[in-house]
């Protein structure tokens, strides 16, 4: 190591190796949680630890020194965008809704996770990083099926201490139905956080108990990662639990999934607003909004003011407001998507729209007509 900087606006730490491009940034944010309610000796144990790991040269691997050590790993999608100007965030493609699968080198202490810079070293391409990582989910999913599992219990808890990516088994294809098959029936599987993952038969009335014990893990945990429940979908691929109006879980769930969209947009909007007003862009960063009126449906709301430049976040609906008069009317997004050719803006994630003025005042009396 030549030198390691204090960043406070990023509470983080940047750290010069000799010989690399540009710096490592050490973020403390999850460590200073984590660490919030133990004693000053266990503090310093674990940021020994986290010195110890980030001191550490990288590991000299060659592409098949490498390849058994390959994991995917689930996150939130809006995980690695907010760094330093010029940082190159670890590969990564979408897997379900609002998360993302990247690519972890698993090692004795830590995890490290797969660059682009580390791509172009072992000389192979994205898709052979992410196939290989998922052959090596498969062998564990395998492992895992052919361990003795419990009947009978209303909720089965498998919590990680690090290395065995329970996590993970949601990305592999057929194990959330297999683990059903030896249950004995469809399992409703929730990850409130990146080690956690609960696992329980779909209940035949209410789901609400558990929704409420994963959502209040997800808002507690350091490393949160999900309030969705998901079960097993076509080929064995596992999907967002979204039962349709009027089934006994539909409120349960429907909230859930708001709740992954607000946490991530609000991450979002708080970095994009600051990125845009350090770069002197006049531009405003749409809050994702959440409605449920009493006896109604709970739904997203997106807000479009007229002659405001607005980036808007992907909701159920969008409200068109005036300046000077106030809320106008609510339209369903699809709607208002296919009348203007709203178009996502770019390397965003999750998806903003760019729009300025109201459309046109023919279309947008058509908009208003066809709202229910």
């Amino acid at each position: 190591m030549e030198r390691a900087v204090h960043r406070p606006d990023e509470f983080a730490i940047a750290i010069y190796r000799t010989g690399s491009a540009g710096p490592a940034h050490l973020y403390l944010a999850n460590i200073f949680r984590e660490t919030a309610g133990v004693t000053t000796a266990e503090r310093r144990e674990r940021l020994a630890k986290l010195v110890r790991i980030m001191a550490a040269p990288p590991p000299q691997d060659t592409w098949e020194t490498v390849r058994p050590k390959l994991r995917p790993v689930l996150r939130p999608v809006t995980f690695g965008s907010a760094g330093p100007p010029g940082m190159r965030p670890p590969i990564s493609r979408a897997a379900l809704p609002y998360l993302k699968e990247l690519v972890v080198v698993d090692q004795p202490d830590a995890m490290a996770y797969v660059v682009p810079d580390r791509v172009d070293e072992w000389g192979v391409t994205v898709e052979e990083v992410f196939a290989t990582a998922r052959d090596n989910l498969a062998e564990m999913a395998r492992a895992s099926l052919e361990q003795p599992w419990p009947g009978g219990q209303p909720l089965i808890s498998m919590l990680d201490d690090g290395d065995a990516y329970f996590t993970s088994l949601l990305l592999a294809p057929g194990w959330l139905a297999e683990v059903g098959e030896r249950l004995g029936g469809p399992v409703l599987a929730f990850a409130p956080d990146n080690n956690t993952l609960l696992l329980c038969p779909l209940p035949r009335i209410t789901a609400e108990p558990f929704y409420a014990l994963a959502g209040q893990h997800f808002k507690e945990a350091p490393r949160s990662l999900s309030p969705v429940g998901y079960v097993a979908g076509p080929q064995g691929r596992t999907i967002a639990y979204a039962p349709p109006a009027g089934h006994p879980h539909h409120l349960s769930a429907r909230r859930a999934a708001m709740l992954l969209a607000l946490t991530e947009y609000h991450g979002q909007t708080d970095w994009l607003a600051e990125q845009y007003a350090r770069a002197g862009v006049d531009v405003q960063v749409g809050v994702l909004l959440a409605t449920e009126p009493v006896g109604g449906v709970p739904e997203t709301v997106a807000v479009w003011t007229a002659g405001v430049s607005t980036l808007l976040p992907k909701a159920d609906t969008i409200a068109f407001v005036h300046p000077e008069t106030g809320p106008r009317f609510r339209a369903p997004w699809d709607t208002v998507a296919e009348r203007v050719g709203l178009q996502a803006e770019p390397l965003l994630a999750p998806p903003r729209f760019r729009v300025d003025d109201w459309p046109a005042p023919e279309v947008l009396a058509e908009i208003r007509q066809e709202c229910p």
